[in-house]
């Protein structure tokens, strides 16, 4: 079959697409740890696990200045829980090669916990939490942008 420059055209197109589509993010999010209930106004601690690709580290949650990105935990605006703090496993901390910085990253896999307090206001029932995570991943040649994941949380709330 001769290809008509309408169907050469869509394959172009379709190739373009494909070469210059976004990578895969290289961190795999899930909740590790999470109540089986908690009551409105109450404290609670959920924890995300992320697990990294071979060959890439995401930084930690406090960089130096004009260093890499660090990471930020947080909420969406209106989920039912308010965010107190964040912990993050222990970071790697060396001299960074590609910033020339001391730099605290995780390779292979990290968890954040978030220290949360039911909102007041929450109906009983199950409410999403939405756990969003903005990250900058490297590997020893290059850096990603920044790119944020959301992990969609349940939350069981009970009176």
């Amino acid at each position: 079959m001769i290809p008509t420059p309408r169907r050469y055209a869509a394959a172009l197109l379709l190739f373009s697409a494909t070469a210059y589509a976004a990578p895969k993010s290289p961190a795999q999010w899930h909740v590790k740890a999470l109540p089986v209930a908690a009551k409105a106004n109450t404290k609670i601690a959920i924890t995300v696990s992320g697990q990294i690709d071979p060959g890439w580290h995401l930084y930690a949650l406090e960089e130096p200045e004009g260093g890499p990105i660090a990471t930020v935990v947080g909420l969406t605006e209106g989920d039912p829980a308010d965010l107190l703090s964040v912990d993050e496993s222990k970071p790697i901390v060396i001299d960074d090669p590609l910033f020339h910085l001391r730099t605290g990253f995780f390779r292979s896999s990290v968890d954040f916990t978030l220290h949360l307090r039911v909102d007041p206001s929450a109906k009983p029932g199950t409410n999403p939490l939405h756990v969003l995570i903005r990250f900058q991943s490297c590997n020893d040649q290059v850096c990603l942008p920044p790119h944020t994941d959301t992990v969609e949380v349940p939350l069981n709330v009970t009176r």
